[in-house]
């Protein structure tokens, strides 16, 4: 029987990301995938999406050539080639996970793996005995009851990444991060899409002002969008994406059998991802939480450094957010109305696009910047953006409001003209009222 410091069970962002930490630190590692090597995100997920997403942004750079004085004729949508390019991203990516986990000598077992004990890992071909054991088996696409995934009209956020043409007609039940990106995706492609929200706004979870703006922008480009609505049933002959959630992807590693404590299949840890049962750690989606990649990755590299003995943490309240719609969205810290509600004394400001000159140049004038800041120490607590490139500029902010800086200090930095990124000493100019470009 073979036997290592550490098996890690999924190779998605959290398992893939741990194991190289692990190697890093020495510990002798394998890991268990029984699908492609880079998990949900790389394959089904976060790569895939962007890669459209990119495509999506070309086609519509293209037909709007004419505003810069670019007369084109002649150009069509080739879905077959925006697929193959996604497909050849995927793969270019998943090989260079593979080499560097090669490279650092992790065993790479491609099989479904069962945890029999706390030492203990049974596959269809083997049985490993592990000092400590990491579950990163991340999430799965949530199934209504009533309205299951058959692959051909009612589809699933995996299952519209294998479509092969673009559908005239597409529902998309979830006005969440997911709905949205493919509502932006799919309509610049040409389809008709329609977004089907139970609650009162898109993006449920974001800035209330953010959301109306994507609401108004989305209306705009012909996105029909229908919030406090809920479905019943989902007519033949359409296309209907159904993005409402997603659930633990915790069904058959053993957990039950074993006795490590779930809800509703979320595996439940500590502050060290360690979950009831002896060197048995989870991490990323499959405990819950903030489901986002990047937070999947923190979380397998401060599980691992616990299990070395070393004292690292992750501070959820300066985390970035990023929502890939045209426009951009992305976010940091609190929001106007969680300060608020948290009891904080706050200044919230805005600023928009259209008063910045690379705005005007780019043609991408529409939204804005809003920055949260405390109002007795001046510290900035959060920002929220809506505009070009907001998932890039949302970088410049994030440091800000995990280190306490003030928004006094980053007025103060010198932004290049004209960029983007002026918008950011705008706003900080905003809180003490001495914006120059604001009437």
């Amino acid at each position: 029987m073979i036997k290592y410091d550490l098996a890690v069970i999924g190779s998605g962002p959290c398992g893939y990301v741990a194991a190289i930490r692990a190697a890093q630190l020495g510990l002798k590692t394998c890991i268990f995938e029984k699908e492609k090597i880079g998990g949900v995100c790389l394959n089904w997920g976060c790569i895939p999406t962007k890669a459209l997403s990119a495509s999506a942004n070309a086609l519509y750079n293209i037909e709007r050539a004419g505003e810069f004085g670019i007369n084109i004729k002649g150009f069509d949508l080739d879905f077959s080639k925006v697929y193959e390019r996604k497909e050849s991203i995927v793969k270019k990516l998943s090989g260079g996970i593979e080499m560097l986990l090669k490279a650092k000598k992790i065993e790479i077992i491609r099989e479904s793996a069962e945890i029999k004990g706390p030492a203990s890992i049974k596959s269809a071909n083997a049985e490993i005995e592990a000092k400590n054991i990491l579950i990163a088996t991340g999430s799965i696409p949530f199934e209504l009851p009533l309205i299951p995934f058959d692959g051909v009209n009612i589809l699933s956020s995996t299952e519209i990444l294998a479509l092969k043409q673009v559908p005239k007609n597409l529902v998309i039940v979830g006005g969440g991060v997911i709905g949205c990106e493919f509502a932006s995706i799919f309509k610049t492609f040409g389809s008709n899409v329609t977004i089907i929200e139970a609650m009162p706004q898109l993006l449920p979870n974001e800035d209330e002002e953010i959301s109306r703006k994507l609401e108004q922008i989305f209306k705009k480009r012909g996105i029909k969008v229908l919030t406090n609505t809920k479905i019943e049933r989902i007519e033949k002959g359409n296309v209907a994406l159904i993005c409402v959630g997603r659930s633990a992807n915790s069904k058959g590693i053993g957990a039950e059998a074993l006795g490590i404590e779930c809800n509703k299949g979320w595996v439940k840890v500590d502050e060290n991802f360690r979950t009831n049962v002896k060197n048995i750690y989870a991490a990323g989606d499959v405990k819950g939480g903030m489901l986002l990649a990047h937070v999947a990755s923190r979380e397998g590299i401060v599980a691992v450094e616990h299990m070395a003995g070393n004292n690292e943490s992750i501070d959820y309240n300066i985390i970035p957010s990023c929502i890939f719609t045209h426009p951009e969205i992305a976010s940091v810290g609190l929001s106007e109305k969680t300060a608020k509600a948290r009891g904080v004394d706050i200044k919230a400001r805005k600023f928009l696009f259209s008063g910045m000159g690379k705005s005007h140049v780019i043609g991408e004038t529409d939204g804005f910047i809003k920055l949260v800041v405390d109002s007795s120490s001046d510290k900035i607590l959060g920002a929220q953006i809506i505009g070009p490139h907001a998932t890039e500029l949302i970088a410049e902010i994030s440091p800000c409001v995990q280190f306490g800086i003030t928004s006094e200090k980053l007025a103060s930095v010198i932004h290049a003209h004209p960029t983007l990124s002026e918008i950011i000493c705008e706003v900080s100019e905003a809180v003490h009222n001495k914006a120059i470009h604001s009437l």
